[in-house]
């Protein structure tokens, strides 16, 4: 007789349903949003882009860079060779690493054990910041945080303890985030050490604690492996070993003696290759004079100076993202204080601390919106996870609850709506402005008067070399140098300053018909 196959042989698969809706709205409001964000456009992104091109193009000499991570360039590329557009590619694959934000998100929310409504709407207002930072930036910020949240999950799920292979993938997060950006890997290294290091104090079983030492060992390993690889190939290109260029540059931009980026004060300056549109491409080859916090008192007193104000900066930033994030992070410091040496057990504490972590380098240097975008999923679990525990503790009603978690999360949802309000078409002007410029012919090497970024994405859209704007240089400096760089086009942004002159050097071809600019022919 033949066998009878019965149903409940196989497992029910279970739909997350809360997930699923949240991705959902996800995907419906970025197809409604794109439109209006298909040109937003900014310097970083441009050399980003530009990086992904020279891969695409096999160039690889050049695209190796010291300054930008490479993988968002390298998960680029695939896009980049289908045809589609540079702009709309990089929007593409933001809203790909948005997915993946979401469902990490989702993770990390069932690993603090908040319940399912508190779940719901968490999920939505992170998919309504996700498009925020998929759409406002061309950065690979919100891969990093993609990464950031894949690691927590991984090192505070309870496997992580009994696996013998989550050491494995920690390695590969700590590895994906130092590719993403230099500044994943010292932000992996101190959470990975400190949070192994707790779980083995805290741990008093034998068998647990050395699956936690092997862990801790392979993942460190197989991140220094990986990291290696990058390490070696930037090293040999810039003949020193070189594991990033980013922290020297940016530390020495806000130095004691520091008028602020090169390209803005040094006059004309090189694109670093022959394909690259300008020297923000790889700034690494331009000369700045670096100093140190030991130099002398007053460079110390500099250094101290810059991070306080990084912390004034860091403490608007996070109140911009809800009135409530310094509420919600100063009651979680108290709420584990209180739970005294049963805090390395709370999961809390692992959040704040990567929070902490991820500030703290950044009081060096200088802090932008983007960089702490991962704090704003943190702080906002947090504080859904104490809202939580207390509306239990207290017995608070339904009903009440759900007012109060409407207006907790309303108060995070304030932040991404505005911004997307407020940038929404951004770069449509400058994008209708090289439409204008097309008749004229433009083409070869370009400098400015002025509005760096502005030039910088008009020579993206025309494949311009741009070599800087006139900075400090006087108009008889300025004229030597358009001799020794062979500058073809000089671009005079309003106000119209010494065009008198120029009008008897040079030929002014827009002859009137562009209101903010003027456009001279030196070659």
């Amino acid at each position: 007789m033949p066998k009878t196959i019965t149903m409940n042989r196989f497992k029910r698969i279970q739909i997350d349903y809360a997930l699923l809706q949240s991705l959902v709205f996800y995907f419906v409001l970025a197809g409604l949003l794109i439109p209006h964000y298909q040109y937003q456009i900014d310097p970083d992104g441009v050399s980003y882009i530009g990086i992904a091109q020279k891969y695409l193009r096999h160039d690889f000499g050049n695209a190796i860079n010291g300054y930008w991570g490479p993988l968002f360039s390298w998960l680029l590329t695939p896009f980049l060779a289908t045809g589609t557009r540079p702009l709309l590619a990089a929007k593409l694959l933001a809203i790909i690493i948005g997915l993946v934000v979401i469902i990490q998100s989702n993770e990390l929310i069932k690993i603090m054990q908040i319940n399912q409504l508190f779940r719901t709407i968490l999920l939505y207002i992170i998919a309504l910041f996700t498009i925020y930072c998929a759409f406002t930036e061309t950065s690979p910020d919100l891969l990093l945080v993609c990464f950031a949240l894949a690691f927590l999950n991984t090192i505070l799920s309870p496997a992580y303890q009994q696996s013998k292979y989550a050491g494995i993938q920690c390695g590969i997060l700590g590895a994906g985030l130092y590719l993403t950006k230099s500044y994943g890997l010292p932000v992996f290294m101190a959470i990975f050490i400190i949070t192994n290091l707790i779980f083995y104090l805290r741990t008093k079983d034998g068998q647990k604690r050395a699956i936690i030492l092997r862990n801790f060992i392979t993942g460190l390993a197989v991140c220094s492996l990986i990291a290696a690889g990058w390490i070696a190939l930037l090293s040999d290109k810039y003949g020193r070993f070189t594991v990033s260029t980013s922290a020297n540059y940016n530390h020495v931009v806000v130095g004691p003696k520091s008028l602020g980026h090169p390209m803005h004060i040094k006059g004309l300056l090189d694109p670093p290759n022959n394909t690259a549109i300008s020297v923000w491409e790889d700034i690494s080859y331009t000369k700045v004079s670096n100093w140190s916090v030991f130099d002398s008192i007053g460079s110390l007193i500099h250094q101290i100076k810059i991070a306080l104000n990084n912390v004034g900066s860091i403490i608007t930033k996070i109140t911009q993202f809800s009135v409530f994030s310094l509420i919600i992070l100063s009651a979680a410091v108290v709420y584990l204080v209180k739970q005294g040496k049963r805090m390395v057990e709370d999961n809390l504490l692992y959040l704040l601390l990567t929070a902490a972590v991820l500030y703290s380098g950044y009081l060096m240097f200088l802090v932008e919106p983007r960089y702490i975008w991962l704090s704003y999923i943190l702080i906002f679990v947090c504080g859904a996870k104490l809202l939580d525990i207390y509306s239990k503790k207290f017995q608070i009603s339904k009903q009440l609850r759900t007012v109060l978690v409407v207006i907790f999360a309303a108060s995070f949802a304030v932040y991404p709506v505005q911004k997307l309000y407020s940038r929404r078409e951004t770069g449509k002007e400058i994008y209708d402005l090289s439409n204008r410029l097309s008749y004229l012919n433009i083409e070869g090497r370009i400098a400015s008067s002025g509005y760096w970024g502005k030039t910088l994405h008009l020579s993206f859209y025309n494949n311009w070399r741009y070599y800087g704007e006139k900075g400090q240089l006087t108009l008889k400096e300025l004229e030597t140098q358009f001799e020794n760089k062979q500058i073809n086009y000089y671009l005079v942004w309003k106000p119209f300053n010494e065009h008198e002159k120029l009008d008897r050097m040079y030929q002014e071809i827009t002859n009137g018909s562009i209101d903010e600019l003027k456009v001279y022919k030196i070659k």
